[in-house]
């Protein structure tokens, strides 16, 4: 390992992703103006469930990278806590946020910081209603919440679990889930200045609906082909295409559902790097996410950041926040596709004002910006930086040469 020098606070994911490092930058940036240094800690360049693909980035950001080349899920937990243990111990920050407690790595982390007495954060998109609930689990779930010295959500119904799992109010910041919202806002202006080329370039219908998504069981990809070949077949010749970016194991029973539906205007582009994502956005005129379940969900911050309304399953996380009906998009339950292709068809009505929803789209993430997540990330490690939690015993032991 190369010699590492120590830093103020930690910041450890899984994976570095794109969206991820917009927000290390920005976090670098307003930290050194109060003359801390931050490091972004991860385990792998890569991940097998989210194949992005990751520029080298600016000299400004300082990310060290535990296992370089391998994937995530290629690495094996034994290894993952020696080699988290180590780099704790050469960057010794006064605090760390972390992403979840449940994988070998994070946890390893949890324990670190309890054992040498520094400041934890815990960094969680989740809710209550994101996944099926249990007595017993939320009763070890609040035992590990009472070991954390402030919660870094992403909106009200994160807010509200951690709250629920016994997280003192003024020790939640919100603000985890967000992207370069600039980023996306002035590669929509570019490509629609020369709309025609981009369309013509990405073989793109003039009108279509937009969905981003894996092609995965629980996102309900399959309910939204349902609803849409309901709207096709009310709307006719009118009807607007269906674009839908992203892939997964799903992917080709879901082009065979589209083909035996009869639908010719349903267009899979397989997965989108986030260079040529925009394209796909600036040239939609309304996002799709019919999820089942989704802790936030990222691409509504993308869709409503070129100006697009959004149409969202009620299993969206980030709902509440971002989706004001009736103004900037609807709701619908995303069990019954006859919800969904009504509101496909009021959508594509003339008489919806597309453009005055997104200007009210535009207005609703500018407060979930790079920026919300930096200053309020940097008061999380800030109140965890001053508490004490060495109250737990330490036990582990590493063998000699991993400390």
């Amino acid at each position: 390992m190369t010699t590492l020098q120590p830093c103020d606070y930690v910041v450890m994911h899984q994976f570095w992703g794109p969206n991820h490092l917009a927000r290390l930058r920005q976090l670098t940036r307003v930290a050194r103006e109060r003359h801390l240094e931050v490091c972004g800690l991860e385990i792998s360049t890569r991940q097998v469930d989210y194949p992005w693909i990751v520029a080298d980035q600016p000299e400004i950001v300082r990310k060290v990278t535990m296992f370089p080349g391998k994937a995530v899920e290629e690495v094996r937990d034994l290894d993952l806590v020696r080699q988290t243990w180590v780099h704790l111990n050469a960057l010794n920050p006064r605090a760390l946020a972390i992403q979840g407690y449940t994988t070998a790595g994070m946890l390893t982390a949890l324990v670190w910081a309890l054992c040498h007495k520094r400041g934890t954060v815990l960094m969680m998109d989740s809710h209550y209603a994101s996944r099926p609930r249990s007595g017993g689990k939320e009763g070890i779930k609040k035992a590990i919440m009472s070991r954390f010295d402030a919660v870094f959500t992403s909106g009200l119904q994160s807010r509200r679990y951690a709250e629920y799992l016994g997280m003192a109010p003024e020790r939640i910041f919100r603000g985890v889930d967000v992207v370069d919202n600039d980023y996306y806002a002035a590669q929509a202006e570019s490509i629609r200045r020369d709309a025609d080329r981009f369309r013509e370039a990405y073989s793109l219908p003039e009108k279509y609906f937009l969905c981003v998504s894996r092609l995965i069981p629980g996102k309900n990809i399959d309910g939204l082909l349902t609803a849409y070949s309901q709207y096709y077949h009310q709307a006719g010749r009118e009807a607007w295409g269906l674009v839908i970016c992203g892939s997964g194991s799903l992917e080709d029973g879901l082009k065979r559902q589209a083909q035996d539906l009869g639908l010719d205007r349903v267009m899979f582009t397989g997965f989108v790097q986030i260079d040529t994502l925009p394209v796909f956005y600036s040239l939609a005129r309304c996002l799709v996410f019919p999820t089942l379940k989704d802790t936030w969900g990222l691409v509504v911050n993308e869709a409503l950041a070129v100006g697009l309304p959004v149409l969202a399953s009620t299993g969206v996380g980030c709902a509440p926040d971002l989706i004001q009906p009736g103004k900037n998009g609807y709701l619908f339950d995303p069990r019954h596709p006859d919800e969904l292709s009504r509101l496909l068809l009021k959508m594509s009505s003339p008489e919806t004002d597309l453009t005055a929803m997104g200007q009210v789209s535009r207005q609703i993430v500018a407060d979930w910006s790079l920026d919300t997540y930096a200053q309020n990330l940097l008061a999380a490690l800030d109140v965890a930086g001053v508490r004490k939690t060495g109250n737990l015993s330490c036990t582990l032991r590493l063998p000699k040469k991993c400390v």
